[in-house]
């Protein structure tokens, strides 16, 4: 349903008049430009592939394991005193670690037509010429073979994958590259893998894994400085294992190389270094699918209060894709699935043998159902109630895409429970910016800087590190 412009332009100043913005965009600390990924913890063995000019370096003495580690594939476990590295199937050595697959920098210098050399470590889009206008040759994957002169004026060849060097780790059964570097350490008797890139580059493989990339570019780009915002306001959350952030939901969807995709990455480029900021520090800027029409406070829906989070009509988040669902589950259903849900939370609590009601107690301002009653009979033929506190918490024990529903329960000629059809709106937990919203409203003609105004509250718009 199109969303009318008068109207969402008197939202706007509405909502700007009850949340000001905070003062005009400007500088921040300078922090770290780099990010750290958990991409396998506590497996055995970690295999992976490198291309382009990498080389393998003992971080424990500094040696160079080895200095040509590219175009080969490479086993680390746990060996009895360290890391044991197999090259191509045969037995490389053990070393203390952790062991660190790093490229190789080669630092281009281009000379241009008025004669001045400019300096670049990464050629992809340049061509190179015999002379001939019709010998014309592009750098990139189907580059072949072309030489260069470095500064020492060593002849060597130059590959298209020395534009970007990659690595790639078998998980899951599937060889997924990364750009940067690998560490591989070892942790007891298991091997964690870890993988070091520009924050930047990190962005790429993320934009495009959290948001389709035929949204408008307006609203790419309103993802790219959420999802940098949020990740940075998280660095540092898993130093004990040695690395910032994991690679799935439990922070930003990380895709790697090949989830990269051109759009998605000029928006990452066309907010460089811009990050949301309240009260001078980055926020976790917290995203979600589409939020049914209306936003939530994030103490309603988790547990504490953040000023930057509250809740707002929304819409331009009207879709055809997350509103309107429904879900029916039969009595003997809903008891299996309730006691599974709440024993992550409660562990040693009786399990409900039949559960016999259903009620909605509360409500948050943006109607999703925070306070949830659930009534029964224990295992011990014993009655049961259990009051389940705030909408995300309700959310995640029925299973639903969303918080925002309504009870429609069914009886059999007994009198007792039969089934539940719950039917709602929406898709995650409502906190922050809808990404379907934020395309709703770059359709509108809206900029990433109105939208990211729009969703979070009183926050500046900065520059994190310099561009």
């Amino acid at each position: 349903m199109p969303v009318n412009r008068w109207l969402l332009n008197l939202m706007f100043a509405l909502l700007l008049l009850i949340y000001p913005a905070g003062p005009a965009a400007g500088e921040v600390k300078v922090y770290p430009e780099t990010i750290r990924v958990g991409i396998l913890q506590d497996v055995p063995s970690v295999t992976f592939d490198l291309s382009g000019m990498y080389r393998l370096v003992d971080e424990n003495s500094g040696k160079v394991i080895a200095d040509n580690a590219g175009e080969s594939s490479w086993t680390a476990e746990a060996g009895r005193a360290g890391i044991v590295l197999m090259r191509n199937g045969s037995l490389y050595g053990e070393y203390v670690g952790p062991v660190i697959a790093e490229e190789k920098k080669v630092r281009f210098g281009i000379e241009t037509g008025d004669g001045s050399l400019v300096q670049h470590d990464n050629l992809l889009g340049f061509a190179v010429s015999s002379g001939s206008e019709v010998d014309l040759r592009f750098l990139g994957k189907d580059t072949g073979t072309i030489y260069y002169v470095d500064g020492s004026g060593e002849v060597n060849r130059l590959a298209a994958s020395e534009s970007t060097g990659l690595v790639s780790i078998n998980k899951n059964n599937q060889q997924k590259p990364y750009r940067g570097s690998l560490e591989i350490r070892r942790i007891g008797s298991l091997i964690t893998a870890i993988n070091e890139l520009p924050i930047e580059e990190y962005l790429y493989g993320v934009v495009p894994a959290e948001m389709p990339v035929m949204f408008p570019i307006e609203a790419l780009k309103a993802q790219a400085v959420t999802a940098r915002s949020y990740i940075i306001s998280q660095l540092g959350s898993y130093a004990s294992y040695g690395f910032d952030v994991l690679d799935n939901q439990s922070n930003n969807i990380y895709g790697g190389f090949n989830q990269e995709n051109p759009v998605s990455t000029r928006a990452v480029e066309e907010t460089r270094g811009l990050v949301l900021v309240y009260r001078g520090q980055p926020v976790a800027a917290f995203y979600h699918a589409s939020s049914g029409g209306f936003t939530d406070n994030s103490e309603d829906v988790w547990t504490n209060a953040l000023g930057y989070i509250k809740a707002k009509p929304d819409p331009a988040d009207a879709n055809d894709k997350y509103y309107h669902w429904s879900v029916t589950y039969s009595a003997s259903q809903l008891a299996q699935m309730v006691n599974s849900q709440l024993k992550t939370y409660w562990p040693d609590m009786n399990s409900y043998s039949s559960v016999t009601d259903l009620q909605e107690i509360e409500s948050t301002a943006g109607g999703r159902v925070k306070k949830l009653l659930i009534l029964g009979m224990d295992t011990n033929g014993s009655p049961q109630q259990v009051m389940v506190f705030n909408a995300e918490r309700v959310r995640t024990i029925l299973s639903l895409k969303s918080a925002m529903f309504t009870l429609s329960k069914t009886d059999d000629p007994d009198g007792n429970l039969s089934s539940v059809t719950i039917t709602g709106n929406g898709w995650g937990h409502g906190l922050g910016m809808s990404q379907w919203g934020a395309a709703g409203l770059a359709g509108q003609g809206y900029s990433f800087q109105d939208i990211l105004q729009y969703y979070y509250t009183g926050v500046d718009l900065v520059t994190y590190y310099g561009k």
